[in-house]
């Protein structure tokens, strides 16, 4: 490395002036630009989510409401999915509405964020079904629902307001061939072992039942009858 000459001025030299120092105002071009007050604002009051619209009824209107769910034979493969339910149990749920109830069409719905859980079902539950890959067939149809918010106000002196919004829907069909229901569709619900009709014993006759025929006993003659 050569050796600056005296002569050369150095750049990295520092230089002494005197006199008080002074700022200098530097302008640029973002200084018209309001900046955003970086304070949260408050909410204008508490938020109620209200429960959408269920895209299946709970319960089919041919079957009565009130008897036990064991002898609902419609709506079964209608299944809306939701985050609570671990996804075992839906892979075991449909996997016996397919072997056991004899369904061959199954549609499944979620809305929001348990729509990754529906995905995760639609994958897993071809592999684990004694079929042929190209025997199960699988629709998508996404849309869009509105959902409203209760809005509750600080003051209980205002009253309460409502909001839509928008939220992502999934539905998705899962055939298998032609997708005809194989299952019972005549006589009720499979009784129970202790639901079972009781039969006679061996070797002794069944007690007959009361006839709808009346009984006439004749009574003697006086004649006949002796003094």
């Amino acid at each position: 490395m050569k050796r600056k000459l005296d002569d050369a001025p150095d750049d990295n030299k520092r230089l002494r002036v005197d006199g008080a120092s002074r700022a200098v105002p530097v302008t640029t071009k973002f200084d018209s630009v309001p900046v955003p007050n970086s304070e949260p604002q408050r909410p204008r009051g508490r938020i109620n989510k209200l429960a959408p619209v269920r895209p299946f009824p709970t319960v089919p209107r041919s079957v009565s409401a009130t008897g036990p769910r064991s002898a609902h034979k419609e709506g079964k493969n209608l299944i809306c999915i939701t985050r609570k339910t671990p996804l075992n149990d839906y892979l075991r749920r449909c996997k016996n509405l397919i072997i056991k109830d004899g369904y061959k069409t199954l549609h499944l719905s979620a809305m929001g964020a348990a729509i990754p859980h529906l995905l995760q079902l639609a994958v897993g539950l071809p592999p684990i079904l004694p079929f042929a890959a190209d025997e199960i067939h699988s629709d998508m149809t996404t849309g869009t629902m509105e959902v409203q918010d209760e809005i509750l106000p600080e003051d209980e002196d205002e009253d309460i307001t409502y909001r839509t919004r928008g939220k992502s829907t999934l539905l998705i069909v899962i055939k298998i061939g032609d997708g005809e229901f194989e299952g019972d569709t005549t006589g009720p619900a499979k009784r129970g072992p202790g639901l079972s009709k009781q039969k006679a014993p061996v070797g002794k006759p069944p007690k007959p039942g009361p006839s709808g025929s009346r009984i006439v006993v004749a009574e003697p003659d006086q004649e006949d009858m002796e003094i």
